[in-house]
């Protein structure tokens, strides 16, 4: 009786608890974060998501560089399809909510190992993978990058304090490019492992 009652409540907890994720591959999160930082210094021309090489990102990521979208979610489509992985369906690689989230942002995708309130734990963020931000009060992520570095908590048990992260569209103005920023642990919206297939 006890595991006919386990058995009935499982899918709900996998529902609450989110997808196991495969195993990491060491080789594709190194190779991930060497195509970003090999880009580190691009910036964008004149502050409003153009320039060359900004156009060239867009495009590699299966964006049109001449509409000038926000350019963050086509940073990491152009690597993911760099390296033959798989990127959000319906051509929405470009929304940095659609890594995490369905085109709502109300619905987690199984990628998405941590959410804010909803699934995982911030601690189980890893260089790799991809982290999400939501501009509060929203709760719509709005910026995609990839995790770089764990910055150790001050004290042991504690989370981390923050993530250095890679990713395009970063800063403003004619200083916006792709650098590798620091973020507070607290910023930290969403976490989603896109290193497989």
């Amino acid at each position: 009786m006890k595991k006919l009652l386990l058995l009935a409540w499982l899918p709900l907890l996998l529902c609450f608890t989110g997808q196991a994720q495969p195993r990491r591959d060491p080789r594709v999160q190194a190779a991930t974060l060497d195509w970003l930082r090999a880009r580190l210094g691009v910036r964008e021309a004149s502050g409003r998501n153009d320039g060359p090489a900004v156009a060239a990102i867009i495009k590699a990521g299966g964006g049109v560089p001449a509409q000038r979208p926000e350019w963050c979610g086509f940073t990491q489509a152009a690597n993911q399809r760099a390296h033959g992985l798989p990127i959000p369906a319906a051509g929405m690689q470009g929304a940095a909510r659609c890594w995490f989230t369905d085109a709502t942002g109300k619905v987690l995708l199984p990628r998405t190992f941590y959410h804010v309130g909803r699934r995982g734990v911030l601690d189980s963020i890893q260089p790799g993978d991809l982290v999400g931000f939501a501009w509060r009060p929203s709760v719509i992520i709005h910026h995609v990058t990839r995790a770089d570095e764990r910055v150790a908590p001050l004290r042991k048990g504690r989370p981390p304090r923050g993530f250095y992260c890679l990713g395009g569209n970063e800063g403003r103005g004619a200083k916006a490019g792709l650098h590798r920023t620091f973020y507070f642990a607290t910023a930290v919206t969403a976490a989603a492992r896109w290193d497989y297939k």
